[in-house]
């Protein structure tokens, strides 16, 4: 019974993150869900700054703090280690939805794009949002959410973490994740004050996040990932130097 409700626990933190995912497509795009980032809860500006500001710190704290090894030996002490990862998805998926039900719009328009750039800048979101969604099964979608974890304690076998390889999107850049979120977050034909702020945060939250990943993945993968690093783009994509046998060499996890 024990390994059945963990396998349900992993399953519901899923289709909780998978609804989530599904609203933030609309809540940053501005259409088909209740409250967006331009729509919601009215405010004056110095509200608006104090809870959007906060709203993006607590989602920022608990996803870096969260991922850190020291952090993840403690925290196993209290929630079993095969459901560690599916209760860091649940819970960064609550705060997640309670800055789009939270989050307070500033309107005043930055630019408005029309006709032929408002298509183009449609399509980089639907790309941004594509690759997203694609480099999580570059990772491994299902590891990456806590399901691989607990379907591999429910049949009572050990979880080994995948092996990546730097494959598709990993040969030209190294966190194509952060990629795909920085087109979609920027390519807006609407920009106003309170998507500005949003795009503006959290691509300054990636910026520091890439620098413990990697750390995490210098410490996992040593010269490995130092040579790999060497030849590819942090987030702005490149065609890597070096020979084809060199391109096929593990990443990253």
């Amino acid at each position: 019974m024990g390994r059945a409700l963990s396998l349900a626990y992993g399953g519901l933190s899923y289709l909780i993150f998978l609804a989530v995912f599904l609203y933030a497509v609309g809540f940053v795009g501005d259409f088909a869900v209740p409250r967006t980032i331009d729509s919601g809860v009215s405010a004056g500006l110095a509200e608006a700054l104090l809870v959007d500001v906060g709203l993006l710190l607590l989602f920022a704290v608990q996803h870096s703090v969260m991922a850190r090894d020291w952090f993840k030996e403690r925290w196993t002490e209290i929630v079993p280690r095969h459901l560690e990862r599916s209760t860091y998805v649940l819970i960064a998926s609550l705060l997640l939805g309670l800055i789009f039900w939270q989050w307070r719009p500033i309107p005043d328009t930055v630019w408005s794009v029309t006709g032929t750039g408002a298509s183009v800048l449609w399509g980089v979101f639907a790309l941004g949002w594509g690759i997203v969604l694609v480099t999580t099964f570059l990772i491994d979608h299902f590891s990456l959410f806590g399901l691989g974890q607990v379907w591999a304690h429910f049949r009572g076998e050990r979880f080994e973490y995948p092996e990546f390889q730097k494959t598709g999107f990993y040969r030209f850049v190294r966190h194509p994740l952060y990629l795909g979120f920085l087109l979609a977050f920027w390519a807006a034909p609407e920009m106003t004050v309170g998507h500005l702020l949003f795009a503006g945060a959290t691509t300054g939250y990636m910026l520091v996040a890439i620098q413990f990943e990697e750390q995490d993945l210098l410490r996992y993968h040593g010269s490995r990932y130092a040579e790999y690093r060497e030849r590819v783009s942090m987030i702005v994509p490149w065609f890597p130097a070096g020979s084809p046998e060199a391109e096929e060499e593990p990443a990253g996890p």
